[in-house]
């Protein structure tokens, strides 16, 4: 059980644990849209989000890391060399990938990057003081979710259609829609755990807008709505399925782990496992289906 626990801090620390699940939403996109992965689509996607979360990382590092409170920070910075050998990988990955995509996909991610560096560099001026997205009024999650969607459905998009694939375009609302939903829900409860520590620093967050019962009871009707949406989704039933089966897994986990009282800081971290679970689950149950029909 040890080792278990001290692989699953490895691979939060590390951001591995959030650049894989990056990885698996491309190709949940891949899957939906019922299209040939390209690897270096999801490379770019995996090594990207390491590096922009081990940049984020960086910019916060504390002046006295190891008097920090924070098991995290202390262990981040505590080692080092893992730090750098992880982010020299990934930025030589992201470049040797951005080398294989289309150009459209290759200003796409651009783009998708200037977004997410805003989030964590300081290029807004307020009140005299420079900041980043993450600390305007409320948008932190939207930010965090629009990211996620553009990169893991719209890139994905934007190079099979660089690449001449026959896409269809009410699935891509639809799934554009479902995504932003899916990331709020699983974006939200990481700001519920962490409203002490915003309130400290004087971030205005949703949760400390609402109060923490409200932002719960805004997580269950956000999976529900999620939820709805899926059905209607115009795709495979056996995808449809999955991704509800998922939906309910993620609010079980609500009610028994994420949200119940003095739950550990680390478990919050399951939604981020549910992020590649959702893609192996969907991938599982389009492979049954086809034998079955077969």
């Amino acid at each position: 059980m040890n080792i278990v626990k001290r692989v699953w801090k490895f691979l939060i620390f590390t951001n591995l644990l959030i650049a894989m699940a990056a990885a698996s939403q491309v190709l949940l996109s891949y899957q939906i849209f019922g299209v040939p992965y390209n690897i270096h689509v999801v490379i770019l996607e995996f090594s990207s989000t390491l590096l922009l979360y081990n940049l984020s990382l960086w910019l916060s590092k504390p002046q006295r890391y190891k008097e920090s409170p924070y098991e995290r920070t202390r262990w981040v910075f505590g080692n080092m060399p893992v730090f750098w050998i992880l982010s020299l990988v990934a930025a030589l990955s992201m470049g040797y990938a951005l080398l294989q995509v289309h150009g459209m996909t290759f200003l796409f991610l651009l783009f998708i990057g200037m977004l997410s560096l805003a989030y964590v560099l300081p290029v807004f001026n307020i009140n005299g003081v420079r900041k980043g997205f993450r600390h305007m009024a409320y948008l932190k999650i939207f930010h965090i979710a629009l990211i996620w969607t553009l990169s893991t459905v719209g890139l994905v998009f934007v190079e099979a259609k660089s690449g001449s694939e026959t896409l269809d375009g009410s699935l891509l609302t639809f799934l554009l829609a479902s995504k932003f939903l899916f990331m709020l829900l699983v974006t939200l409860p990481f700001d519920i755990r962490d409203m002490s520590q915003d309130s400290y620093y004087h971030l205005k967050t949703v949760p400390l807008a609402l109060g923490k019962e409200r932002a719960i009871g805004l997580c269950y009707a956000l999976g529900l709505l999620h939820l709805w949406a899926v059905w209607f989704m115009p795709t495979m039933l056996s995808v449809r399925l999955s991704l509800i089966g998922c939906d309910v897994l993620v609010l079980i986990l609500f009610r028994t782990v994420i949200f119940k009282e003095g739950a550990s800081f680390l478990r919050v971290y399951l939604l981020d496992l549910i992020l590649v679970l959702q893609y192996l689950i969907c991938l599982l149950a389009v492979q049954v289906s086809n034998n079955l029909v077969g």
